[in-house]
């Protein structure tokens, strides 16, 4: 295989990547931040994909010139691999990234408006933050570590991530208290059994995996009312062997409070990035051969780019 498409190179090409993007966004250049911003964290993804196979680079459609390359059977002078929507798709469908993620698919369309000179930029949108936690949830997946990548923007991350989280934390905060109040309120004069009734009239969901969409509904414990709620995550992961397996949460849903989270929130209640597939009573969802085919059915899923 072409040294260049190798996990080896595809890091040290995002690493340097990356370097250079905080260079720029500390000199005030938006516009070489967001492309060598977007570069690296394309080089980062597929470096993901080689470390799992170098077929995962492949496009789905065309001549198969990238497939005898890869298998070694001919050498290629012009390599068609998937693009950064569509590498990112892949890490998303093999839970290694949220599902759902607008600041990172923003990011990356900024990075290619860049490219075609239709950047337009909201005033409101934190690249630099972006940028850093989606790195480091790519780092963290390759076991590689942070001060080594970053190198001396180690601090600056470190500070960038700190200000992000406090300002989560702050948000989903008050969104705690807003749900509380907001059930308290229309329930303060009625006697409990009216709260209890509202509570028995509720979406009763069938959890489990959804076999259309891949995705698995499991219950949870709502942070703001105490009454079950229910986390939509990611095809299972870390299947087999008799246990439980995981999943990474995508987003989350009281129906009780209406409280609500998304996936960069979950860590301010202390919901784990991989979570067990258990009901309320601790019992499994799934046995071994509908997690396995239910991780795999995301991974035959369509991509787009």
């Amino acid at each position: 295989m072409d040294d260049s498409l190798s996990y080896e190179s595809l890091l040290r090409g995002a690493g340097k990547f990356a370097l250079s993007a905080l260079e720029a966004h500390g000199a005030d250049d938006e516009e070489v931040f967001l492309l060598h911003a977007g570069v690296s964290i394309e080089r980062l993804a597929k470096a993901a994909l080689v470390q799992k196979s170098p077929f995962l680079l492949m496009e789905m459609k065309g001549k198969d010139d990238t497939l005898l390359h890869l298998t070694g059977v001919r050498q290629t002078a012009k390599l068609r691999t998937v693009g950064a929507g569509q590498a990112i798709g892949r890490l998303r469908d093999m839970a290694v990234l949220p599902q759902r993620d607008p600041d990172l698919d923003e990011l990356i369309e900024l990075r290619n408006g860049v490219a075609h000179l239709l950047a337009s930029v909201n005033d409101e949108f934190d690249g630099l933050a972006v940028f850093c936690r989606v790195t480091n949830q790519l780092l963290d997946h390759l076991d590689v570590k942070r001060w080594n990548y970053w190198r001396s923007w180690s601090t600056l991350v470190d500070i960038t991530l700190n200000e992000l989280q406090e300002k989560v934390e702050r948000d989903v905060a008050r969104r705690l208290e807003q749900a509380r109040r907001r059930l308290n309120t229309r329930f303060k004069d009625l006697p409990k059994e009216a709260l209890d009734s509202y509570i028995a009239t509720r979406p009763q969901l069938d959890y489990g995996l959804q076999v259309f969409s891949g995705k698995v509904f499991v219950p949870w414990t709502c942070p703001a009312c105490g009454n079950w709620a229910v986390i939509t995550t990611g095809p299972p992961e870390h299947v087999g062997g008799g246990e439980p397996g995981t999943s990474v949460p995508e987003s989350f849903l009281c129906f009780v409070c209406q409280f609500t989270l998304k996936a960069q929130e979950m860590q301010a209640v202390q919901i784990p990035g991989h979570i067990p597939l258990v009901d309320q009573y601790g019992e499994r969802l799934m046995d071994d051969g509908d997690e396995i085919l239910g991780g795999l059915g995301a991974l035959d899923a369509p991509y787009e780019d």
